[in-house]
């Protein structure tokens, strides 16, 4: 199970497990040991060991995890390791179910670059300050519109969320490696034609509790690797594009998302993207929310993950529907089975035929 989501993606589709009549072992992520050690208490003091158990270790564990002949195997975190765990899956035929993550578009219309917008792209932004599988990975703005897009941005740090880096709304990168990594992708920006924005005046990188201010990189080069990798952190690219079809054929171009994000304020656009692309779930006017409806299926596609589950649908992902026919009395079972004689050229000939009037 992921680090990001330690307690939601664990217990969330164990209910749906248990729905469906299953007994269920938990891997929590090795990153959150603290958590893990909760989680496994939770479940010890809740439920029978034989029905419901939580296992912790490090990545020689979670590598023989996923090699053990399940009947379902679910999977929660990035594609590189979701391709492991198929491929280690796959050799016992065990069927999987993958929720990864991608390059999340967000597309905005020309009519909805405004506080709203802005607000809600960044405040989901912010959300375990980048770390989630379904926050907004790089946005597409009207070329005409960009330097409004970065004035609304800076607007919203400085009066909704001033000092955010230093509060405790803006969570710790998880590592100091991850860390190195986002600081390695703006420097790199830095380096050549992006323009790296820093949202908070005078913002710096709190080492020691690992907090990352917010930047936006405006019109990178598609070459970098902030528009080539899942960024899962602080930083979000703004593209230019000129028209919604060239909107659509750049987030055409990439791998499925696992979220699409669209502002529109007419519908009929909002529709026109929807109809125009694939990605696993979508959004109008808001991001996230898809995510945090238990009712509503919740999933990926191609790169970005397979299966579902929320709701019925996590019952139908980790359920084996076994068809069952239980025979009845004066048949036509005898005219399936050799020797065949009249009753069975009745029956063909009434099928031929079709009924009679």
């Amino acid at each position: 199970m992921p680090w990001n989501f330690p307690f939601d993606l664990s217990l969330g589709p164990l209910v749906e497990m248990l729905a469906a009549g299953n007994r269920a072992i938990i891997k929590p992520s090795e990153f959150t040991p603290a958590c893990g050690e909760l989680l496994k208490d939770m479940i010890a003091a809740t439920f029978d060991p034989d029905h419901v158990a939580v296992v912790t270790g490090e990545l020689e564990l979670a590598t023989a995890f996923a090699a053990v002949r399940w009947d379902h195997l679910l999977y929660t975190g990035s594609p590189e390791v979701g391709r492991k765990v198929a491929v280690a899956a796959a050799q016992n035929l065990v069927p999987v179910t993958l929720e990864l993550g991608g390059k999340n578009p967000a597309i905005v219309n020309e009519d909805s670059v405004d506080a709203e917008t802005v607000g809600q792209i960044l405040g989901a932004k912010m959300i375990k300050n980048g770390q989630m599988c379904i926050t907004v990975d790089y946005c597409l703005v009207p070329r005409a519109k960009m330097q409004e897009f970065v004035d609304l941005a800076h607007k919203h740090v400085v009066e909704r969320t001033p000092g955010y880096s230093t509060t405790a709304d803006c969570t710790g990168i998880i590592s100091e490696r991850h860390l190195d990594r986002l600081t390695g992708l703006l420097e790199e920006a830095g380096k050549k034609d992006g323009q790296v924005v820093s949202l908070e005046p005078d913002a710096k990188i709190d080492r020691s509790t690992r907090q990352m201010p917010i930047s936006l990189v405006v019109d990178p080069s598609d070459d970098l690797a902030l528009m080539r990798e899942e960024i899962f952190g602080p930083i979000l690219p703004i593209k230019p594009y000129d028209s919604v079809d060239e909107a659509l054929a750049y987030v055409n171009a990439g791998e499925r998302p696992l979220a699409l994000y669209v502002f529109s304020k007419d519908n009929s656009v909002a529709d026109y993207v929807l109809d125009r692309t694939t990605s696993g779930g979508a959004c109008v006017n808001s991001c996230a929310l898809q995510g945090a409806l238990p009712s509503l299926g919740f999933g990926g596609i191609g790169q970005s993950g397979s299966g579902r589950h929320h709701g019925i649908e996590g019952f139908r992902e980790f359920s084996n529907p076994r068809g069952v026919v239980r025979r009845g009395e004066n048949d036509l079972v005898e005219a399936l089975l050799p020797p065949y004689g009249p009753l069975a050229e009745a029956v063909v000939t009434a099928a031929l035929n079709g009924p009679q009037d």
